[in-house]
């Protein structure tokens, strides 16, 4: 999905992969970030955020959790960050960055919630009143005043498999004079997901109806003599989309995908945001018509259209068309298909870009600097985020003849 937007706009990231894997220095099922690259894409977020008065959270699923790229971004104005999951609560604050939000898309399971009040976060995400009282017991406990954001559903919105869940707008005023009534916590505001999706016809990111629903919300609960001045918003947040939101009355947003250039905006026009990643692998065996690559950090809705092959003492890749296994199946392999199989042999390097979350993937992450000029090494991560053994500790040294 962006292998031409790479190539066009980051070439020295394909370079210096290409490079790293040929030497064996990053694995095969590897994800490549480039942080030089992503911090500066940060900067553009923080930018226009600031610009437009949105308060800006990091999420950092699709690149892994991992702590050297989310504390780049917090370094480049982004400070604080916001755990889909409580596992990606743990690990990001084991690593010491600042909470930012928790709690949603995943409720905070009951045996975590003090965990997650000691982690200091400005907000936590509540599906309803129950929920909302257990947290204020843990906030009590803890001295705590945790203010939270109420999750707020409404007939006709958009809703993705398994991410359902919150209170009915018509219950809201109801529900969240209840929770403002405990002690331990206050309602600060309200959230949705997802409040903005590509128009694939258009080549536009437009909002959802979800975002009218939250703006409602927010207003209902302000009529009703309440201080919810929160309007969360994620889903495609960049700089493309931060006016849209404040216009629509958002003041949070979260910036994801855009971190390393790759929302369904950025494959299609050019953006502040550059890409920042790629996902190498090789092949590992043909069959037929089909060259196969080695899987696992593949994702159902990647939207992977086409791939890169280099052979070695090749100085031009050859391009595969790309085709996704169905969801329900284990990405052993990738699939790959070419004008001419005989340019391609088993231990050639593959290289694709496509939109990812590799927090559900069976992958690596390795961590380039200096792309642009005399890249190094920075490290070689699971996908949860943890250096893997000290043959593949960072590194400091710059690729030979780079």
């Amino acid at each position: 999905m962006f292998v031409d937007a790479t190539r066009r706009r980051n070439p020295k990231l394909i370079e210096a992969t290409v490079e790293l894997h040929r030497a064996g220095r990053i694995p095969s099922n590897c994800y490549v970030v480039d942080v030089d690259a992503v911090a500066a894409n940060a900067r553009a977020v923080s930018a226009a955020a600031s610009a437009h008065g949105l308060t800006a959270y990091q999420m950092t699923k699709q690149f892994g959790r991992n702590p050297v790229v989310a504390h780049s971004v917090a370094r480049s104005g982004i400070e604080k960050v916001v755990a889909v999951d409580f596992e990606e609560a743990r690990v990001l604050h084991r690593h010491g960055l600042r909470m930012g939000h928790l709690g949603h898309l995943v409720q905070v399971p009951f045996a975590e919630l003090a965990n997650a009040v000691a982690m200091e976060p400005e907000v936590v995400t509540v599906f309803g009143f129950e929920q909302a009282e257990r947290l204020a017991e843990a906030a009590r406990a803890a001295g705590r005043e945790q203010p939270v954001l109420v999750r707020v559903v409404c007939e006709g919105d958009v809703y993705y498999a398994a991410q359902k869940g919150g209170v009915p707008i018509d219950e809201l005023v109801d529900v969240a004079k209840r929770i403002d009534a405990l002690d331990g916590i206050r309602v600060g505001g309200v959230t949705s997901f997802p409040c903005v999706l590509f128009d694939e016809e258009a080549r536009e990111l437009r909002p959802t109806s979800n975002l009218t629903t939250i703006a409602e919300a927010a207003r209902m609960l302000r009529d009703a003599g309440m201080d919810a001045a929160i309007v969360n918003a994620p889903s495609a947040s960049c700089s493309a989309t931060a006016g849209m939101l404040a216009e629509h009355g958002a003041t949070h947003i979260e910036p994801g995908s855009c971190l390393t250039g790759h929302t369904p905006l950025h494959a299609v026009t050019d953006q502040p945001e550059i890409p920042a990643m790629v996902y190498v692998s090789e092949v590992t065996h043909i069959l037929g018509d089909t060259v196969y690559s080695l899987g696992g950090g593949f994702y159902p809705r990647s939207r992977a259209r086409s791939a890169l092959i280099y052979g070695r003492g090749k100085d031009e890749p050859v391009t595969a068309r790309v085709e996704l296994d169905p969801a329900e199946a284990i990405d052993y392999y990738g699939n790959l298909y070419v004008d001419d199989l005989g340019a391609v042999s088993v231990g050639d390097t593959v290289l694709y870009a496509f939109r990812s979350q590799v927090f559900v993937s069976r992958c690596f992450v390795a961590v380039l600097a200096n792309v642009a000029t005399e890249p190094r090494l920075l490290g070689v991560f699971d996908r949860a985020g943890f250096p893997l053994g000290d043959d593949l500790l960072p590194t400091t040294a710059p690729l030979e003849n780079s």
